[in-house]
C-alpha cells in the first residue's frame, strides 16, 4: 500500500470516529446541536476561516477521489516469483505461480541437448495472459531456428499439460554459441576437480 493510500485512509478512519462519537454523544444527550452549530459559525466567522475550511474540504475530496478510483495494487508482473494466476472451480482455488511456470520451462529446456545454460523470465499481464523470455546458450553446429521453434511448442504443450494455461509469447534469446572444444575443456576440469576432491 502506498503512502497517499495509508493516508487517506487513516485520515478517513479518523474523521469516521470522530463523526461516530459526535453523533453518539448527541443522541445520547451530553451534547447539544445548537452547540455544534455555533462551533461550526466561529470557525467560519474567522478570518480566512471559510478558505482554509474550503482548502481542507478539497483535500479530502482529492484524497477521496484518489483512493476510491486510482488505488495502487500491485501489478501481475511483477518479479516475484510467488505472484502467479489464481484459478478457481467449484472444489475451491488453485494459484499457478510464476516460480511453477519457470521451472516447468527449465525442466523442459533442460530436454534439449544442444542448449547449455538456459535462463528463464515468467511475466503475467493484467489479463492474466503468460509470457516467457527465454536466454539461452547454444552449441556450435546447433541450427538455432529450428531448436528455438521445436522448443517453443514444447514448452507451450507442457505448461498446457501441466497446468491448463496458455502461453501467450515464448520470446528467445540466444545469448551464446558454445565452442565444443570449450565445453569438453570445461568437462575435462570439473572431472579433474571431482577426482582430486575424492583423493
Amino acid at each position: 500500500m502506498k503512502f497517499l493510500d495509508k493516508l487517506g485512509l487513516a485520515i478517513f478512519s479518523g474523521i469516521v470516529l470522530i463523526l461516530s462519537v459526535i453523533l453518539c454523544l448527541i443522541l445520547f444527550g451530553f451534547i447539544d446541536i445548537g452547540i455544534i452549530s455555533i462551533a461550526i459559525n466561529e470557525i467560519l466567522g474567522m478570518q480566512n476561516g471559510v478558505y482554509i475550511t474550503i482548502g481542507i474540504l478539497v483535500v479530502l475530496i482529492l484524497l477521496a477521489i484518489k483512493c476510491l478510483f486510482f488505488p495502487s495494487w500491485e501489478r501481475h508482473s511483477s518479479s516475484s516469483d510467488d505472484d502467479g494466476i489464481l484459478l478457481q472451480n467449484d472444489n475451491g482455488k488453485l494459484l499457478i505461480t510464476k516460480g511453477t511456470i519457470k521451472n516447468l520451462v527449465k525442466g523442459t529446456a533442460g530436454e534439449f541437448k544442444e542448449l547449455e545454460g538456459t535462463e528463464v523470465e515468467v511475466d503475467i499481464d493484467q489479463n492474466n495472459e503468460v509470457y516467457v523470455n527465454l536466454t539461452i546458450n547454444v552449441q556450435k553446429e546447433t541450427v538455432i531456428k529450428e531448436v528455438s521453434t521445436k522448443l517453443q511448442n514444447k514448452i507451450k504443450e507442457s505448461v498446457k499439460k501441466a497446468t491448463d494455461l496458455e502461453i501467450k509469447e515464448i520470446n528467445i534469446k540466444v545469448n551464446d554459441v558454445e565452442k565444443e572444444e570449450q565445453k569438453r575443456t570445461e568437462e575435462k576440469v570439473k572431472e579433474t576437480k571431482e577426482n582430486t576432491s575424492e583423493e
